[in-house]
């Protein structure tokens, strides 16, 4: 797609050299986190939690009568800010309000937590508000379409009991989402956009079943390779895109604006992060994914934590970010895939200001 896979054998196997090189980094970074950590800490690593991964949630008519509300209101809320376009429109961003469009996310994914909690007591209802919640949010093509997706399953996953049957249920959903994934990419490429023309698009893969069957599973896990080969063909080595990558202020103040129209492969596919850091030199390219090891065992200690003191639901938002990190690593810029650990910090943060002053509360 976008011919990006038109590269010569000498840069490809290069390109994978590095991506080794960042394997090893990252693998050490771990290992020298395990090696420094306190002995409970090291037994927290140790400790199986298969079995405390799965919770039994009590959920009744209430809740599902909640969760239909809850549907409703943010259903008005995309016809209110979307209007007619969330049906059928010609360009992929229309001209509206993005900070309305950044609170129905959000509230489009609590929504797709709660409905997944009434699966167990309700299937069919659960499963109908979320194709409901699905149809709508596909008329925008965003990508977080995706993590809704793996949200509702991963759910009931972990609210299901622990047999081969519901893993195989996972895993098959797992496997489904990748092809998910890439058929949203590819709304973008469409002249035409909306519920209308995304749902219309489903009839051309059928009649060319097999070839889109192959190439989701080439664009799922290969593609990002490639759009990395592209950019660090095309970009520069800035130290300054480095530091207002990492830059935790919003993009107006951290400059990004200036800039971020310069940094990309084409109007659909941006430079990736790992494009980004490559780019840097193999020294800088070691030492992030370093650093990069370090954080990640960091959140797994407070994963294994949160699930240890019974706090599922914790651990499930910073393992989803996590994972988004590792995704937009590969298909976006290095900003938007940087901003993850700073999402997951500041869940870890508050978590903690409040149980500081959850017992001072108390005792006043």
């Amino acid at each position: 797609m976008y011919h990006f896979d038109e590269v010569g054998e000498t840069e490809f196997f290069n390109t994978i050299k590095m991506y080794m090189l960042a394997l090893i980094a990252f693998s050490l970074g771990v290992i020298v986190y395990y090696d420094l950590s306190k002995k409970h800490i090291k037994k927290l690593f140790n400790q199986s939690f298969s079995e405390s991964l799965h919770v039994k949630i009590k959920t009744n008519d209430n809740t599902i009568k909640f969760a239909k509300y809850l549907l409703l209101i943010v259903i008005s809320m995309y016809l209110l800010i979307y209007g007619k376009a969330i049906f059928y429109r010609l360009n992929y961003l229309p001209e509206i309000n993005r900070t309305a469009t950044s609170i129905l996310k959000i509230l489009s994914f609590i929504t797709t937590i709660l409905i997944a909690f009434t699966y167990k007591s309700n299937k069919k209802k659960s499963f109908l508000f979320f194709s409901i919640l699905m149809i709508f949010s596909l008329g925008t093509g965003s990508r977080t379409m995706f993590l809704s997706y793996i949200s509702y399953f991963l759910i009931i996953f972990i609210t299901s009991s622990n047999s081969f049957k519901n893993k195989l249920y996972f895993f098959f959903n797992l496997i489904f989402s990748l092809f998910f994934l890439a058929y949203v990419i590819e709304l973008r490429a469409l002249n035409e956009h909306g519920i209308i023309p995304y749902i219309s698009h489903l009839k051309e893969l059928d009649h060319n079943f097999k070839d889109s069957f192959i190439f989701n599973i080439y664009y799922s896990l290969v593609f990002g390779i490639y759009a990395t080969i592209k950019t660090l063909q095309e970009a520069s080595n800035d130290w300054n895109m480095i530091f207002i990558g990492i830059n935790p202020l919003p993009g107006k103040l951290a400059g990004w604006y200036d800039y971020a129209k310069n940094m990309r492969l084409n109007k659909f596919a941006p430079y990736t992060l790992h494009g980004r850091i490559f780019i840097m030199g193999k020294y800088f390219l070691f030492f992030y994914f370093f650093i990069t090891g370090l954080i990640y065992s960091y959140f797994e200690k407070k994963i294994r934590f949160y699930i240890q003191t019974k706090r599922r639901l914790l651990a499930f938002i910073i393992v989803l970010l996590l994972i988004l990190h590792i995704v937009y690593g590969f298909e976006y810029n290095f900003r938007a895939a940087f901003r993850y650990f700073y999402y997951a910090l500041f869940i870890v943060f508050t978590t903690y200001i409040s149980s500081v002053i959850k017992p001072y509360l108390k005792r006043n």
